[in-house]
């Protein structure tokens, strides 16, 4: 069973999950926007085994070049948001963020960490989401929210595509959890029953 922890901080409230199996002295960490003082202390001294980005934007990993480890692992197309302040948002947005860590491109389909990556294009390029078939979890990032989905009107964003990602998700199990990178959590049913996608 998934020990889920979240903590909601950052300049846009972006919710940073603390994942990893109950009891467990591992975890890894999905979207590490949030304060460290308050990610660090939901890692409570377990061994961080990764750090995941749903999407480049620089609210999603303001705490990541103060995490333990080296890499971050994300959407392949967003690897060069990292490094580019105009691109990640910081530019336009706040001080310019660079990313320091090391890129592990995730590719759609594959299996990373126990999660299936699920390639979700439309917010970026590069967006993902994270799927626990097991726990029938979702962790969404930007794409999908509770009530709502991503602007597409950031570089590299696209309305179009971002429709064929909702209709994706919404093939998922209806009672799947949709935990989003913003706001509240949700569940897929509830999701595909507002008429989102196309």
């Amino acid at each position: 069973m998934l020990d889920i922890k979240t903590v909601t901080g950052g300049p846009l409230d972006v919710n940073t999950y603390v994942v990893g199996a109950s009891g467990s002295n591992q975890c890894v960490l999905i979207d590490p926007g949030a304060e460290y003082a308050a990610v660090n202390g939901a890692v409570c001294g377990r061994e961080v085994k990764a750090v995941l980005l749903t999407h480049a934007h620089f609210d999603h990993m303001l705490a990541a070049n103060d995490l333990p480890g080296d890499t971050i692992a994300l959407g392949e197309a967003d690897v060069p948001l990292l490094t580019n302040p105009m691109c990640n948002l910081s530019g336009l947005w706040s001080s310019p963020f660079v990313c320091r860590r090391a890129p592990q491109p995730l590719r759609d389909g594959q299996t990373f960490m126990g999660f299936e990556v699920l390639g979700t294009p439309g917010h970026t390029k590069g967006g993902i989401c994270l799927y626990d078939w097991q726990e029938k979890t979702l962790f969404s990032g930007d794409t999908l929210f509770c009530a709502g989905f991503g602007r597409t009107d950031f570089p590299g964003g696209d309305e179009d595509e971002l429709m064929q990602s909702l209709d994706r998700l919404f093939g998922l199990p209806g009672e799947s959890r949709v935990l989003p990178g913003h706001g509240g959590e949700t569940t897929i049913e509830a999701e595909r029953n507002r008429g989102w996608g196309r």
